[in-house]
């Protein structure tokens, strides 16, 4: 009789332990089972960013990972009030209209702005004007009279750039001939086959400059990086700073060229755990040779550029308890931190 008990016990601790292994590990507490990142549609460089973190987060976290492609912030963003969306990609400038409830983003947020936070900066974009290479634009200053495919009624950040470019060598909108166009990929497309003789912004890289070159002919204009110019530009596009481009690398960009150069922003809802954005962060940290083979401009993905040079949007955090451990977090990020949060209460 006590054999026969002893075996049941035994089959029953086999039977449990099948159990546990056919439903899969525990989660982590803390860590939730998936997270959704939203992006840009597939094609554009926010969209590869974005992959490439759910990738290096789902290899080497507890957390799946989801990459939601759609229209943009615009899109996603409202997603996360509902907590749909846990991650999204954007642009430095969509990051901190959204957070404060600026520009598009007001009635989008119904005035609120949104709950965001930033886990770490990704890889930069360079951009400028670009003009077709048979325009006769040479630099920024023969833009006046021309077509200028700008606008960019659903991407407003793109239309600050545009402005940018033209008053770092004192020229307003009026000067050129608006060729109106809803985003950048619009604006290149309407250079390409002869309706516009530039358009507002490109950025270094982007399969339309390529195609651009092949066809007509491609120019990054680029900027004026004098202290006085720089000052005007930055009326229009303060979360930026110029950087020289070395020539030979991009299309359009034969001779080394200054750009302006901007974060390109992971950002979490402020809801999420704050385990869950240090496991992030902290995969990212660990295992970031894992992104250069991705995409060439990875490579200038280091873990040093977590820490944001130009905050626009406030940590959440988990990340700051990360930076704070490996020394990142600074002075002027606490400052600078305190400021934005201190803007929404």
């Amino acid at each position: 009789m006590k054999k026969v008990a002893s075996v049941l016990v035994v089959l029953l601790v086999i039977a449990f332990l099948s159990l546990e292994c056919l439903a899969g590990p525990k989660p982590t507490p803390g860590l939730p089972k998936v997270i959704n990142i939203g992006t840009h549609r597939p094609g554009a460089f926010f969209n590869v960013v974005g992959t490439a973190v759910g990738t290096v987060v789902g290899k080497h976290t507890p957390m799946k990972t989801k990459v939601n492609p759609m229209g943009g912030p615009g899109a996603w963003m409202p997603m996360m009030v509902t907590g749909e969306i846990d991650l999204g990609v954007s642009n430095i400038w969509d990051a901190w209209q959204g957070y404060l409830g600026g520009e598009a983003y007001e009635k989008l947020s119904k005035g609120k702005g949104f709950s965001l936070r930033l886990v770490l900066t990704g890889i930069c974009n360079d951009i400028s004007i670009v003009a077709a290479g048979d325009s006769g634009i040479k630099t920024l200053r023969d833009l006046p009279g021309k077509r200028l495919a700008a606008g960019y009624t659903k991407v407003p950040s793109c239309h600050y750039q545009a402005l940018a470019g033209l008053a770092n060598v004192g020229l307003t909108i009026e000067a050129v001939k608006v060729v109106p166009v809803p985003s950048p990929g619009a604006g290149l497309r309407a250079v390409i086959e002869g309706k516009a003789d530039a358009a507002g912004t490109a950025t270094t890289g982007m399969p339309d400059v390529a195609e651009l070159a092949a066809k007509r002919g491609a120019i990054m204009l680029g900027l004026d990086p004098s202290p006085e110019a720089e000052a005007r530009a930055y009326k229009y596009w303060p979360c930026g700073w110029l950087n020289l481009i070395k020539g030979g690398i991009y299309p359009g960009v034969d001779v080394d060229t200054w750009l302006m150069r901007y974060e390109i922003y992971v950002l979490s809802r402020a809801d999420l755990s704050d385990d869950a954005v240090y496991a992030i962060i902290k995969a990212m940290w660990d295992y970031n040779a894992e992104l250069a083979p991705i995409h060439p401009k990875f490579k200038e993905w280091t873990p040093e550029t977590y820490a944001s040079r130009k905050l626009y949007c406030p940590y959440h955090p988990g990340s700051i308890k990360f930076l704070t451990e490996k020394g990142l977090w600074t002075p002027e990020l606490e400052k600078r931190q305190k400021d934005l949060l201190a803007q929404k209460k």
